[in-house]
């Protein structure tokens, strides 16, 4: 088919990248231009979470959750 973009997406379940025009399940994280892209987004979402961590937005967040949990480490 002409025209139709073909997209790269990281599987959550088997960590693999799998290509697919539109999106092929619940346990996909994506779309990516590029296999590599889908590749490496485990450890950008990862960099991404931590620097949210560590910033004022996630504040009420961390508030929360050590009301419910004293032994989790959020930061």
């Amino acid at each position: 088919m002409a025209g139709t973009q073909s997209y790269y997406w990281y599987n959550l379940t088997t960590q693999s990248v799998v290509q697919a025009d539109e999106r092929p399940g619940d346990d996909v994280i994506g779309p990516f231009a590029s296999a590599a892209e889908a590749q490496d987004s485990p450890a950008v979402l990862v960099e991404y979470a931590r620097a949210w961590l560590a910033s004022d937005e996630s504040e009420p967040y961390r508030a929360m959750a050590s009301e419910n949990d004293d032994s989790a480490d959020y930061a």
